[in-house]
């Protein structure tokens, strides 16, 4: 009978079940890294989604209401979420509204006097949300400064900026409001 040689003995249970728990060791030291990192992943996903969607609400804000084209504005101080916008525009752009409030922002347009109900607005996005007491919208002189915070998966996004009129205000707002 011939006897194994150390090339034919190849594992045995013990070196087996070593093998196994230094593998689960290694497993449980790096699994909350890994998780770090995947919910971080996820953060940043949702703040880039956040912003990419909002800078079309920026973007609205700067140019629908038209800031720049501006005869008039108007904000609602009494909440700061309305901004009405008489531009010297002609026909549906020459009465001009945003309305930021209730998780959405809302949008219209007019040749007269702009609808009273702002369910009647087009919406524009969803998620809106006010930072602290701060009013969305900020009246002060031909300036309007603005902002919001948009709701994401991990953290909220705060989006604040002005918008000038580039025109010569008449503080005629008739007859948009």
């Amino acid at each position: 009978m011939r006897r194994p040689t150390a090339s034919d003995e190849g594992l045995g249970m013990i070196e087996i079940i070593i093998g196994m728990i230094l593998l689960a060791i290694i497993a449980v030291a790096i699994l909350p890294a890994l998780w770090q990192g995947i919910q971080y992943s996820s953060q940043q996903a949702a703040t880039a989604t956040a912003t990419r969607e909002l800078n079309s609400v920026i973007e609205g804000i700067r140019e629908n209401p038209d800031c720049g084209n501006a005869l008039d504005f108007d904000v609602d101080d009494a909440t700061g979420t309305e901004l009405r916008v008489r531009t010297s525009l002609g026909g549906n752009l020459a009465c001009q509204a945003s309305l930021l409030k209730d998780g959405d922002a809302r949008f219209t347009t007019s040749s007269g006097a702009l609808p009273a109900l702002a369910s009647d607005w087009a919406r524009w996005e969803n998620g809106i949300a006010q930072y602290a007491s701060t009013p969305f919208f900020v009246e002060n002189g031909d300036v309007v400064t603005y902002t919001f915070d948009i709701e994401t998966d991990s953290a909220p996004v705060r989006f604040s900026g002005e918008a000038a009129a580039r025109s010569t205000a008449t503080g005629v707002s008739l007859p948009c409001w």
